[in-house]
């Protein structure tokens, strides 16, 4: 008996340490810690200067709220041959829905570069054409390196140099109010079901 109460306790131990850390069960990952900490902070895009695929410079807080539109952001590099491609696709659709709906007043893509050592506004509009990519549905852009380190912190995204010259990173598409605030990360995967849901709240 006494070996059956010592070890629900130890169970019971066990379970509340992992409630602690991880803010009763909601924080099982980084991932998730992400997310949730956007969700209920809702920080405001930094106002840093990003160049665009022609060549055109913009303050990014300034931009989003100019456009007045749901912006949904994810992260690239050029060079990447595994995720970036399936972000591409997943861009490329959405692109496609976008315009199929008549939402282009309402809601814009935007793919930024963090490598903008390579990633010259020259090379981000090869990467555009080659993708296909409407600039008035789809926009790419980088940022100056030393506003980098801020955008990454901003937006929750992880950067490590990997042994081939490449990145790996964390993937997903983040949510921009037209004011700024940044709503949610989703998973790629869900980009037409929250189109879904914009088209359904207004």
């Amino acid at each position: 008996m006494k070996t059956l109460l010592a070890s629900v306790i130890v169970v019971l131990l066990g379970v509340w340490a992992v409630a602690s850390m991880s803010e009763g069960f909601e924080l099982l990952t980084s991932e998730q810690a992400r997310r949730l900490d956007i969700q209920r902070r809702q920080p405001v895009v930094p106002n840093v200067r990003l160049t665009d695929q022609s060549g055109g410079a913009h303050r990014f807080g300034d931009w989003v709220q100019a456009q007045n539109k749901f912006l949904i952001v994810d992260f690239i590099y050029t060079n990447c041959q595994s995720l970036c491609r399936a972000l591409g696709s997943e861009f490329q659709q959405l692109q496609r829905n976008i315009v199929e709906r008549g939402l282009q007043n309402r809601v814009h893509l935007l793919s930024i570069s963090f490598d903008p050592e390579h990633d010259s506004y020259a090379v981000l509009g090869q990467y555009a054409n080659h993708l296909q990519a409407n600039p008035e549905v789809w926009s790419f852009a980088a940022p100056a390196s030393a506003d980098l380190e801020i955008l990454l912190q901003t937006f929750g995204v992880t950067v490590i140099p990997d042994q081939t010259g490449g990145f790996q990173h964390n993937a997903a598409l983040v949510w921009v109010a037209p004011s700024g605030k940044l709503l949610r990360v989703t998973d790629y995967a869900s980009g037409e079901q929250l189109l879904d849901e914009l088209v359904k709240s207004n």
